[in-house]
């Protein structure tokens, strides 16, 4: 199954509103009037929605019509308030009664003959989608990362400016005259001022674009090419999710945890496995990575771990247990071995391992887990006072001996544990082109209700101190 994804439903939002702003065609038809100013009140309501969603605008949706805050624009310190700003713009917008209001169903399904409607129909489905992108993502980084968080502010300034020049015309002959709106002190000129600057604060201060992949959380029956407890990989698409079960079986368990039994954790022929097939998989996935631009940014993330495997894989050769104990959790095994498997038959079969940036970001998170969690169990086993492993390298005369602190061992797990974790944006090559191209429509379409000004100075009256002629 296929999930639009919020940059997708941007895109397809900013090329309706651009047609809106080009060609101002407004119809005259009363049911196709109808339709379209219940199409602009689902645009503003899933612009009020997305601010909401990065922690503006708190008491959406209002139980009534508040009054709105009445903020006097002053341009000393401006940029520290765009954020507000914004949102009070947004709340000023007028709105149709609530006993005017109908079900969506009846208006965003139906399709209109008239182009202006249909546009403005597009509009609202694309953006309500969009907002429901971000509202039901299961991670939501917007609300707390300010890079990614600008990003999303951007296209609702820019959205917004485009629903008040729209509104602009729509007011010229009367549509919104019935419309409930709160008393507000900024004129249009005044909004349009403030939200392109918000646009351009935003461009300077967005530095991760991660919302572009956003996509509403999908709750669906365990797919058939999952069998519990292991997760079969059958596709490139499927890495991710076998690394993240395998992630979870390498968790190690501390005294906190019910099942803990102060038992071995993990065996040497375990920790050897799957050092050598995540070694393998790491090289595997760097390659794949390099495949396309859009993803050559995780090259260096999997090289890295790849490595610290290649580094820790002699050291662990003559690692052996001192009771030949059954491993603890032989899904570890299986798990591993499927993922090798299907990596070496996909090779083989030469199918594609190129992965969408969403699929990448996911299989190096996955690949993280792996490598931190079996860092993690191996280097607590070596080190606990009761350990089953012992390094039985020839080279000691007295026999195998056990692994001390600071020693080479010891550092290369810490060094595989204390890896940062993937950072980088999924789609940080992302380029918006309809947004761009409506931010540059609006940037040439003046407020029809706006006066021309002057580039000169305001006219000062003259004084004479001669005489007059």
């Amino acid at each position: 199954m296929t999930v639009t994804t919020y940059g997708e439903h941007a895109e397809n939002a900013a090329r309706a509103l651009n047609v809106l702003i080009r060609h101002d065609l407004i119809p005259v038809d009363e049911d196709a009037v109808d339709q379209l100013l219940h199409c602009r009140e689902a645009v503003v309501d899933a612009l009020r929605q997305r601010l909401y969603d990065v922690g503006q605008d708190d008491w959406f949706p209002p139980p009534d019509h508040l009054p709105a805050r009445k903020p006097k624009l002053v341009l000393t310190g401006l940029d520290e308030k765009l954020a507000s700003l914004v949102d009070n713009i947004a709340f000023a917008l007028p709105k149709l009664a609530l006993d005017e209001r109908r079900s969506s169903a009846d208006y965003l399904t139906r399709a209109s003959g008239d182009p202006a409607v249909e546009s403005w129909r597009a509009a609202a489905i694309e953006l309500l989608s969009a907002s429901h992108a971000l509202s039901a993502a299961e991670e939501q980084p917007w609300r707390s990362d300010p890079g990614a968080g600008w990003w999303v502010m951007r296209d609702v300034a820019v959205a917004l400016e485009a629903v008040l020049v729209l509104d602009s015309r729509l007011e010229e002959i009367g549509l919104l005259a019935e419309h409930q709106r709160p008393a507000y002190a900024m004129g249009l000129d005044e909004k349009r001022m403030v939200l392109s600057q918000a646009a351009r604060v935003a461009t300077w201060n967005a530095t991760s674009a991660i919302a572009e992949e956003a996509t509403p959380r999908v709750t669906q029956a365990v797919p058939s090419r999952l069998v519990r407890p292991v997760s079969m990989v059958s596709a490139p698409t499927d890495l991710a999710v076998a690394q993240q079960r395998l992630a979870g079986f390498l968790r190690p368990l501390s005294a906190n945890d019910v099942f803990y039994f102060e038992k071995p954790e993990i065996t040497a022929d375990c920790a050897r496995q799957i050092v050598a097939s995540q070694l393998y998989l790491c090289r595997t996935f760097a390659k794949a990575a390099g495949e396309s631009s859009k993803t050559t940014v995780f090259v260096s993330f999997f090289d890295e771990r790849a490595e610290i495997l290649e580094s820790l894989q002699p050291q662990i050769s003559h690692l052996a247990d001192i009771k030949n104990l059954q491993e603890p959790n032989t899904l570890r095994f299986w798990q591993q071995s499927e993922l090798t498997t299907a990596v070496g038959r996909m090779e083989r079969q030469r199918v594609p391992m190129t992965l969408q940036p969403t699929n990448m970001i996911e299989l190096a998170k996955a690949t993280h887990g792996v490598t931190r969690n079996l860092g993690r169990a191996l280097r607590r086993e070596l080190l606990r006072t009761n350990s089953n492993l012992v390094d039985a390298h020839p080279r000691h005369r007295e026999g195998p001996v056990r692994v001390g602190r600071r020693s080479r061992l010891e550092a290369t797990l810490g060094d595989l544990v204390n890896m940062s974790a993937p950072t980088e944006p999924a789609t940080r090559f992302s380029n918006p082109m309809q947004r761009a191209a409506l931010r540059q429509s609006l940037e040439l379409t003046p407020s029809s209700t706006s006066r021309t000004p002057t580039p000169f100075p305001a006219a000062r009256s003259a004084t004479y101190d001669a005489p007059a002629l």
